[in-house]
């Protein structure tokens, strides 16, 4: 419902599967809150990552 996608980057998040971090090509996604946030899987296992974004993260996408 809140969710509204920007572009797709490259971003680095943890994966709670592999318990490592994995860079992941995700797209920007806004969440109920009003926070952005890039969305993707992980590379090796496939498992949704997500990593929550600032106010410069988002600027350069």
């Amino acid at each position: 419902m809140g969710e509204g996608r920007h572009g797709v980057a490259q971003y680095e998040a943890y994966c709670v599967k592999c318990k490592a971090k994995r860079e992941f090509e995700g797209t920007v996604v806004t969440l109920k809150n009003g926070r952005n946030a890039a969305s993707g899987t992980c590379p090796v296992c496939g498992t949704k990552v997500m990593r929550i974004l600032g106010k410069a993260d988002v600027a350069a996408s």
